[in-house]
C-alpha cells in the first residue's frame, strides 16, 4: 500500500493550526467571564455560535482533525477569554480561517484517497507483473513508482494528489504494455535456448553471443519504455536459423505450451486419468510435443500435438469423466450396465461423434432409469473412490457428527464388501446419509471461521447466531445444519465490527460530561436498542443505528477523538518500547516515560482525548530525537565490547571510552541532542580500529576452519558488481575460482565495519546471557540431548539504524535440464536495489578440535590414525572412541563465527520497515 505520510507530519497549513493549540496551552477551558459591556458580550454570543457551527469532519485523517480541533479549542479560549470588543475583529477572522482550512482539507482529503487507491493498484500491478519482466523493463516500472511514492510522501495540497493520481495511473497503464512485452520476453528466451541446442561449435557460440547481445540491447530500449523496440531487438536474433520463420515457430509454440499449462493441464490430467476408453489416444501428446519441440525442433508438428490435446480437454468432457468415476468397471459383465457405458463412450469418443455433453445428458437418463443397477454400482464405488475423501472428512467434524460418520461408514463398508446390495436392507440404505454426511464437507470452512469468530470474540457466543448449526448437528439433522452455516456466519461475521462499535459507545458514555444529562441518556438508550436489534437476528442494523446515533453532532468529535488517540497512542508506545530496548539508561528512560505520561494522563485522568493526541504527536517528536542516538549508542557499546574482547591496547582504546563516557552522561542528563552528536562522533572515529578488529576476528575464525568469509562476502568493501554477480551467477565475491558458487536471493553488504563488530559483539554478549560463552575452549559431552550443552548459538541484531544494501532477485534465468526442457534457475535475471536494511542474522558454532595424527592401543596396540575433523561433537565422540576404546571426558575445541549478514527477508523497502515481525531471537 502506498505510503502516505499523517498530514501533521508533512501539512505546513495543518501543522500551525496545532502550533496555534500548543502555543494557547488549551489544557483547560478559563470559567465563562462576567458580562461586559452589551457590544462585547453580542460579539462573543456571535462568535461562539459561528463557532459550533464549525465542525471538523470525519472525513479527516486524524492528524488533520485532531489539529484542526486544536485550533478550533485554542479560537474558543480566546472568545471567552477576550475583555474587549475589537478582539474579535482578529477572532472572527480566524474562524473564518478555520472554516477555510476545513473546506480545503475536504477537498484534500477527497484528491489523496483516490491517489492512495491510484498508487496502490499500481504497486500491486508492478508486483504481479515484475517477475516476468527483462532488467530494462523492470526499471523503467520501478522508476516511476520510486518517483509516484515520492511524490505522494511530499504531496501536501489537492493538486499534489490530483498529480500522483494520473502519475500512478500512467504506470498502470505501462505496467500493462511491460505485461504484455513481458509474455514474449519470457516466450522468446525459452525458444532461443532451444534453437541453440541443437547446434554445433562455434555456430553455437556464436548464437549464444549474438542472444546475448540481442538481450542487452532489449533491456536498453524496454529501460526507457519502448516495449515496442525491445520486443523488435529480440526478434532480429536469427542466427544459424533453419528457415527466417523458425525462430517466430519455437515462439508460438513456446506461448501455446504456457497458455496449455496454464489453462488447460490440471482439466486434461483428470480426463487423461479418467475410465474413458480413448484417453490412451491422448495420453502421450504432452510428451510427445514436447520432445518434437526440444529434441527435434519441429516446431509446428509439436503445436499441432499440443492443439490436438487441448481440443480433446474440453470442460464438457471433463463433466463426463468426472460422472463416469462413480461407475464400478467390475460391473461390466451386467449387459444393461455395459452397454449404457459404452454407449456414452462411443458417443464422445473425438474419433466419433465427438459429443461427450450428449454423452453425459444419456448417461444421466439411463441412471435414473436404473436404480438397483447403480446402487450396487454406488455401494463399491463409495468404498473405491470416497475412501479418501472419508478420511480427510473425519480429520475436521467434530462430535456428534464424527461418530455418526463412522458409524455409518463402517455400516456400509461391511455390507458392500458382503455384497448385500437389496435395496431395501441392503449397502444402498446407507447411501443418502453418507451423501448427506459428505455435504458437511462444504461447511467446514464456514464452521471454522465461526469457531474463530468466537474464540476472538467471546460476546458474540451470547447473541446465539451459531445455535441454529450447532443445534442441527447435535440432532443429526445435516441438511439443516448445511442451510443454516450461510446465515448464522454472515450474522457472526458481522459481530466483530458492532461489539467494537459497542465498546467504543461504552468508552465514550465513560467520558462523557454529566451536564447535559441527557447526552448521556440519549447514547444509552441507543446502546440498549441497538442491542436488542443485534439479539434479534440484525447485527448490520444494529451497527448502522448505533454508528447513526455517534455520528451525531453531541458525540461525534469525542468518539474520533477518543478512536484517533487510541490508534495514535498503539503506534507511539510501539516506538516507545522499541526505543527504550536500546537505551537502557534509567535517567533517559525516565524522561521518555515522563513525556508520554503527561498524554496518557490528560486522557485517562481528565478525558481529553484530543489534547492527549496532540502532546503524543509531541512525545513522537521526542522519539524520533531519541532513537538515533539510542541505536547510535547501542552500537558504539558493542564496538567498544568487541574492541575490548580483543585485547586492543589501553593507549589506543582508552581515549574512545573516556569520550562514551562523556557522551553516556549527556545521554543521562539527558541531553538528547548533545548525546547523539557524541555518540554519532565516537561511532565515525572508531572506523579504523573497527576495521582493524574485524579484519582480526575474520581471520581468527576461518584458520583451519570454513568459518570466516563474512567479511569476504558481505563486508563494506564488496562492490556493488560483486553482489549483483552473485544474484546473477552464483558466484560468491570472495570466489577461490570461476567455478565456485553460492547461489542466494538477497546479495548485501554492510555499510562499515562498524555495523559489522557491534552485531558481532551484541551477538557475543546475547550467547552469553543465554549460558554460551564464545571464549571458552571445552565442553562435556554425554550424548543426551537433553542435557548436552548448545553447540549452535544464532541472533538476529535489531540495530535500528540503516547497516546494509542489499539486491533482491526476481525473475530467474532460465535453462535447460538434462532432459532438454526448459527450467527455472538458480541465478537471477532480474534484481531490486534495496537500502535501509536494519537486521543482521549472526551464527556461532562449537567446532572440535582436530583429532591429531597418533598411534593408539585401539583396536589394536600400534594401530595409526590421521589427523582428522569432527563435523560436531558427535562425529568427535564417536571417532575419539573408535581411537581410545572410550569417550573422552571432555571436548577441547573453540567457537567461531560461521556468519553474519544482513537480513533483507521481509524487508518494505518502500516503508523502511521489516514485515515479519520478530524472528524470535532478536537483540535487543
Amino acid at each position: 500500500m502506498a505510503n502516505a505520510p499523517d498530514p501533521l507530519a508533512n501539512n505546513p497549513a495543518i501543522r500551525l493550526w496545532a502550533e496555534r493549540f500548543y502555543d494557547a496551552k488549551a489544557w483547560d477551558m478559563p470559567d465563562t467571564p462576567e458580562a461586559g459591556g452589551e457590544v462585547l458580550e453580542a460579539r462573543r454570543t456571535t462568535a461562539l455560535a459561528e463557532l459550533d457551527k464549525t465542525g471538523v469532519p470525519a472525513a479527516l485523517s486524524s492528524g488533520a482533525r485532531r489539529s484542526l480541533a486544536g485550533g478550533r479549542k485554542a479560537l474558543k479560549k480566546q472568545i471567552l477569554g477576550a475583555d474587549a470588543a475589537e478582539a474579535f475583529d482578529q477572532i472572527d477572522s480566524g474562524i473564518q480561517a478555520l472554516k477555510d482550512q476545513i473546506t480545503a482539507q475536504l477537498a484534500i482529503a477527497a484528491a489523496r484517497g483516490k491517489a492512495q487507491a491510484a498508487l496502490a493498484a499500481a504497486e500491486e500491478k508492478f508486483a504481479k507483473e515484475r517477475d516476468s519482466l527483462d532488467q530494462g523493463a523492470f526499471t523503467f516500472l520501478e522508476i516511476l513508482i520510486k518517483a509516484a511514492q515520492k511524490a505522494m510522501a511530499a504531496a501536501v495540497s489537492a493538486a499534489d494528489f490530483e498529480a500522483v493520481e494520473a502519475q500512478a495511473k500512467d504506470i498502470a497503464a505501462k505496467a500493462e504494455e511491460a505485461r504484455a512485452y513481458g509474455v514474449f520476453f519470457d516466450n522468446w528466451t525459452r525458444a532461443t535456448l532451444l534453437l541453440i541446442k541443437p547446434m554445433d561449435d562455434p555456430a553455437k557460440e556464436t548464437a549464444t553471443t549474438e542472444r546475448a547481445a540481442r538481450m542487452a540491447a532489449a533491456a536498453a530500449l524496454s529501460k526507457t519504455g519502448d516495449f515496442d523496440g525491445a520486443k523488435a531487438a529480440l526478434e532480429v536474433w536469427k542466427s544459424n536459423l533453419d528457415t527466417e520463420d523458425h525462430l517466430a515457430a519455437a515462439v508460438s509454440f513456446d506461448a501455446l505450451l504456457c497458455g496449455y499449462e496454464a489453462n488447460h493441464h490440471k482439466r486434461c490430467q483428470n480426463i487423461l486419468s479418467s475410465q474413458l476408453r480413448d484417453t490412451g489416444d491422448f495420453r502421450n501428446h504432452l510428451k510427445d510435443a514436447k520432445k518434437l519441440a526440444y529434441e527435434d525442433s519441429k516446431f509446428p508438428e509439436a503445436e499441432a500435438k499440443l492443439n490436438a490435446l487441448i481440443a480433446y480437454g474440453t470442460k464438457e468432457r471433463a463433466a463426463l469423466a468426472k460422472f463416469l468415476r462413480g461407475f464400478d468397471m467390475s460391473m461390466m459383465p451386467n449387459a444393461e450396465f455395459r452397454n449404457a457405458v459404452l454407449a456414452a463412450q462411443t458417443k464422445q469418443a473425438a474419433a466419433g461423434d465427438n459429443d461427450p455433453k450428449k454423452a453425459l445428458k444419456d448417461l444421466k437418463s439411463w441412471v435414473n432409469s436404473h436404480p438397483a443397477i447403480m446402487g450396487q454400482s454406488y455401494s463399491t464405488q463409495i468404498l473405491k473412490a470416497l475412501q479418501k475423501r472419508y478420511d480427510a472428512l473425519k480429520q475436521v467434524l467434530k462430535e456428534p457428527e464424527l461418530t455418526d460418520l463412522n458409524t455409518t461408514w463402517e455400516a456400509h463398508r461391511l455390507l458392500a464388501e458382503a455384497g448385500d446390495f437389496d435395496m431395501n436392507t441392503g449397502a444402498p440404505q446407507h447411501h443418502a446419509k453418507l451423501d448427506q454426511l459428505f455435504k458437511l464437507e462444504a461447511i467446514t470452512d464456514s464452521r471454522r471461521e465461526m469457531d474463530a469468530i468466537l474464540r476472538r470474540h467471546p460476546a458474540a457466543e451470547g447473541y446465539d447466531f451459531h445455535r441454529p448449526v450447532t443445534d442441527a448437528l447435535a440432532g443429526a439433522n445435516y441438511p439443516a445444519a448445511v442451510a443454516a452455516a450461510p446465515g448464522a456466519l454472515e450474522k457472526l461475521q458481522m459481530m466483530p465490527g458492532y461489539l467494537a462499535l459497542r465498546q467504543t459507545a461504552l468508552d465514550l458514555l465513560a467520558a462523557l460530561p454529566g451536564d447535559p444529562a441527557d447526552l448521556r441518556s440519549t447514547l444509552d438508550d441507543a446502546m440498549q436498542a441497538a442491542d436488542l436489534t443485534a439479539r434479534g437476528g440484525d447485527p448490520a442494523k444494529a451497527a448502522s443505528d448505533l454508528r447513526g446515533v455517534l455520528d451525531g453532532t453531541d458525540y461525534l468529535d469525542l468518539a474520533l477523538a477518543m478512536t484517533d488517540y487510541n490508534a495514535k497512542l498503539a503506534k507511539v508506545q510501539k516506538e516507545h518500547t522499541r526505543t527504550k530496548k536500546y537505551l537502557k539508561l534509567p535517567e533517559a528512560e525516565n524522561a521518555l516515560d515522563a513525556s508520554l505520561k503527561t498524554a496518557t494522563d490528560r486522557a485517562g485522568d481528565d478525558g481529553e482525548y484530543g489534547d492527549a493526541f496532540l502532546l503524543l504527536d509531541q512525545h513522537l517528536t521526542l522519539l524520533k530525537q531519541v532513537k538515533p542516538m539510542a541505536t547510535a549508542r547501542f552500537q558504539v557499546q558493542g564496538i567498544l565490547g568487541a574492541l575490548r574482547r580483543a585485547g586492543v591496547e589501553a593507549e589506543k582504546l582508552d581515549p574512545f571510552e573516556l569520550r562514551a563516557a562523556a557522551a553516556e552522561a549527556e545521554a543521562a542528563k539527558p541531553d538528547f541532542t548533545e548525546a547523539r552528536t557524541l555518540f554519532d562522533a565516537l561511532r565515525g572515529d572508531l572506523a579504523d580500529l573497527s576495521t582493524e578488529t574485524a579484519e582480526a576476528c575474520e581471520a581468527a575464525d576461518g584458520a583451519g576452519s570454513n568459518a570466516g568469509h563474512s567479511l569476504d562476502r558481505h563486508g563494506p568493501d564488496v562492490s556493488d558488481e560483486d553482489l549483483i554477480t552473485r544474484l546473477k551467477t552464483g558466484k560468491p565475491p570472495n570466489a577461490h575460482s570461476d567455478d565456485e558458487r553460492s547461489y542466494t536471493g538477497a546479495s548485501s553488504k554492510f555499510h562499515s565495519p562498524q555495523d559489522w563488530l557491534a552485531g558481532r559483539e551484541l551477538a557475543a554478549q546475547a550467547a552469553l546471557a543465554n549460558g554460551i560463552d564464545i571464549t571458552e575452549t571445552e565442553m562435556t559431552f554425554t550424548g543426551d540431548p537433553l542435557t548436552d550443552p548448545d553447540e549452535n548459538a544464532d541472533f538476529t541484531v535489531e540495530h535500528g539504524r540503516p547497516i546494509d544494501k542489499a539486491y533482491i532477485g526476481h525473475k530467474k534465468h532460465v535453462r535447460l535440464d538434462d532432459s532438454g526442457e526448459p527450467i527455472s534457475d538458480k541465478t537471477y535475471e532480474t534484481f531490486e536495489e534495496i537500502e535501509g536494511l536494519t537486521r543482521a542474522y549472526v551464527n556461532f558454532i562449537w567446532e572440535p578440535e582436530l583429532l591429531p595424527d597418533e598411534t593408539t592401543g585401539h583396536p589394536a596396540p600400534g594401530t595409526h590414525y590421521d589427523e582428522e575433523k569432527a563435523q560436531d561433537n558427535a562425529d568427535y565422540v564417536a571417532k575419539y572412541t573408535t581411537r581410545h576404546g572410550a569417550p573422552p571426558a571432555r571436548i577441547r575445541g573453540r567457537w567461531v563465527m560461521m556468519q553474519q549478514y544482513p537480513v533483507a527477508d521481509g524487508w518494505d523497502n518502500e516503508t523502511k520497515t521489516y514485515t515479519n515481525g520478530n524472528p524470535g531471537n532478536m537483540i535487543p
